[in-house]
């Protein structure tokens, strides 16, 4: 038996390495606080309606009538239902055989490279470490593109070969940049997918923080059903951090070689997932209601106060920065010479502030941290007037 080397990787997963300097710190100043705008862990606690629901759901257990076992592979179609209602208002229509209950966009879009061989990933740099460390396992090719002040963090397609097909990972809000494309250069993805027979892995997880015209779908976009997958979740618009639960659409109408690419996923699905629990599906369910979306609007209003609250600190004592009105992270330029993991460890280190080091999410994100706004109001504030020393624009 030979291992599969590709999991040898020479560093740590990014958050893994940021966890154990975090805990290496808390050992050594056991007494002093930590301000965490590192790993994007939503903080809002859970409506006690939505909890509410799944333990109901989780009572029609004890009766025989109302009992339910092992969970359909790809979902309830009440909940899936749900979901092609939701696109149905944006005018795209989907059936429930598209769509596919996970639970969560970290497994589905690192999962889907099972259903291809030797292929060519087109990545941005810097970029969610699990699109590139998965590929690596795989050993498969990799074009990183990199976002850069002189593209304006854009990732566009020049110079991929048009006599090659790829699967193109594209994550609009785009983390860690908060950069989103717009519908034209959605559109330049989409045409340039369907002429070279390639495929889009649409990475949908910030679509509710998304306030202007930008697309909050692929599917918003002509052509786009031939050619891309989307995964989306509910960890981050509903918190669902810690019960998992997401869903993937592969449209009936994208082939590839004679294939429905739709159908090799549910044999997928089938074969190597054994469902999401009904209660889970059911706090899914009314999350999609309209008392459910006002609950997470309210939250996600929250988390963009937050936002607003490290640009006005940030912009105040003249840090650059990207700035953004549709994502939770703000990508900083590092004010000194220091390395990512140099400044990392400094504000860690004075202030117990824990970002995330951009060289953590590709070379091109050298030079840079990100921060979260899933943090709380009293972390936003406390942390932002210790590193620039100003008690300016606090809000509560």
């Amino acid at each position: 038996m030979k291992i599969n080397e590709s999991y040898l990787l020479k560093d740590d997963y990014v958050f893994t390495k940021i966890n154990k300097n975090v805990a290496q710190f808390k050992e050594k100043y056991p007494k002093k606080r930590i301000l965490n705008l590192g790993i994007g862990d939503v903080t809002c606690a859970m409506n006690r309606k939505l909890i509410e629901v799944m333990a109901n759901a989780l009572y029609e257990q004890t009766n025989k009538k109302t009992f339910k076992g092992y969970p359909p592979e790809t979902g309830y179609d009440f909940l899936k239902n749900a979901i092609v209602n939701k696109y149905a208002l944006k005018g795209i229509s989907f059936i429930c055989d598209e769509i596919f209950i996970s639970n969560g966009a970290g497994c589905d879009v690192t999962n889907i490279l099972n259903l291809f061989h030797n292929l060519t990933a087109v990545i941005a740099d810097p970029t969610y470490p699990a699109y590139l460390n998965s590929n690596k396992f795989y050993g498969n090719d990799i074009i990183l593109l990199p976002l850069t002040k002189q593209n304006n963090y854009k990732l566009l397609p020049y110079g991929l070969m048009e006599d090659r097909s790829y699967l193109i990972y594209i994550c609009s809000p785009n983390n860690p940049t908060g950069v989103t494309l717009n519908h034209n250069e959605l559109k330049t993805w989409v045409d340039f997918a369907n002429k070279t027979q390639s495929i889009i892995l649409f990475d949908n997880a910030y679509e509710s923080f998304v306030e202007d015209n930008s697309p909050k779908s692929i599917y918003e976009v002509e052509g786009a059903k031939t050619c891309a997958i989307e995964v989306s979740s509910f960890s981050k618009s509903a918190g669902f951090t810690n019960l998992r639960c997401g869903f993937t659409i592969v449209p009936k109408e994208l082939m590839r070689q004679n294939n429905s690419i739709n159908n090799m996923w549910l044999k997928h699905q089938c074969t190597f997932f054994n469902g999401v629990p009904y209660h889970i599906q059911k706090g899914a369910l009314f999350v999609l209601s309209s008392e459910g979306e006002k609950i997470c609007q309210k939250n996600i209003k929250y988390y963009k106060t937050n936002v607003q609250i490290l640009e006005k600190y940030l912009k105040y004592n003249n840090f650059e920065f990207v700035s953004s009105n549709n994502s939770p992270y703000i990508w900083v330029k590092i004010p000194t010479t220091q390395t990512s993991w140099q400044y990392f460890n400094f504000l860690l280190n004075t202030y117990g502030i824990v970002c995330v080091p951009g060289s953590g999410f590709g070379k091109c994100g050298e030079g840079y941290i990100r921060f979260s706004a899933f943090a709380t109001r009293e972390e936003i504030n406390l942390a932002m007037k210790k590193l620039t020393k100003s008690a300016q624009y606090e809000i509560v």
